[in-house]
């Protein structure tokens, strides 16, 4: 049976991919990232059916993650853009890059590059510490049970496998 909703599990990857993760969203997302601002651009880039980009815009308005507004040139126009919340999926976009990159691309054949305008540098993204800012290696990090998992749909076994978070063991 085919789930038609994430809300339920506890994992903030479940939740994430509940608001983002529709086929087209992510594409969207690139292209309001891009600067793409108007719906006729937004579909004519994309090659999408223009309901299937309307249900996904309005998605994206209900859950926060894009506003609307009319172009003040043309109030028949509206023009689409990212929230705050909208523009914190940039990390999320660039590490999808990084991965399509690398294995889906031909090398030397990347269809976008990023930029560092700080040190005019092509670049990539890679994941790295909050605190110390050392690159995060598998190898390097271990999964650990936080203060909002508990056992439900999606995360049945992730308490027998991970534990009690780290505060519940001292006590």
């Amino acid at each position: 049976m085919e789930r038609s909703s994430f809300s339920d599990f506890s994992c903030s990857i479940a939740r994430t991919l509940e608001v983002i993760g529709e086929w087209w969203t992510l594409l969207i997302l690139r292209d309001l990232f891009l600067g793409f601002e108007r719906f006729d651009d937004l579909q004519r880039n994309l090659g999408v059916a223009s309901n299937i980009l309307t249900a996904r815009l309005k998605k994206m308005m209900e859950q926060g993650i894009v506003e609307r507004q009319t172009d003040a040139q043309d109030k028949r126009v509206w023009r689409y853009s990212l929230t705050q919340q909208g523009r914190d999926l940039y990390p999320v976009l660039l590490a999808l890059t990084a991965w399509g990159d690398k294995w889906r691309t031909a090398e030397g054949q990347q269809p976008l590059l990023v930029r560092h305008q700080h040190c005019g540098h092509i670049t990539t993204t890679v994941p790295a510490c909050a605190n110390c800012k050392e690159e995060l290696q598998l190898k390097d990090i271990r999964f650990e049970a936080g203060p909002g998992g508990r056992e439900a749909p999606g995360t049945a076994l992730l308490g027998q496998v991970l534990g009690r978070p780290k505060q519940d063991q001292q006590s």
